[in-house]
């Protein structure tokens, strides 16, 4: 079936910025703690933050925005994981290129490439990972 911007639809996009707000401040959290104040590298901040907010969105869009009745670990959990890593991985190669290439203050990085990795994920997630949820 077509994916069609109805009520529902509206509804689920909502609620998936809802908890991509949570995620952004948990991965930001993180990735904050790790590169700005303890000095890590910025790759292993960023895989560390985007691992921390990837698990929170699962477990929320699952069970509220796109309310699967999948059990935990099933396809889905399959298809979650492997959308998302290609997601960190696109996310770690555009904040290496922001910081290093571009020259990009650390957070400023992170906000720009944040913003293009949300609306790929959502992407994803609807299209592919939630697909066929009503």
């Amino acid at each position: 079936s077509k994916m069609r911007l109805d009520r529902e639809e509206f509804k689920r996009i909502i609620k998936f910025g809802v908890t991509g707000a949570a995620n952004t401040l948990i991965d930001f959290g993180v990735y904050t703690l790790l590169a700005v104040a303890l000095g890590l590298s910025v790759p292993f901040s960023q895989v560390c933050g985007y691992s921390a907010g990837m698990l929170n969105s699962y477990l929320v869009n699952r069970s509220w925005t796109f309310r699967t009745g999948e059990r935990f670990f099933s396809l889905q959990l399959v298809r979650f994981i492997v959308g998302n890593l290609a997601v960190l991985l696109l996310s770690v190669l555009l904040i290496n290129l922001c910081t290093v290439q571009l020259g990009l203050g650390k957070l400023t990085a992170k906000l720009v490439v944040t913003c293009f990795t949300l609306a790929v994920n959502f992407l994803i997630s609807r299209l592919w990972i939630f697909k066929g949820q009503k």
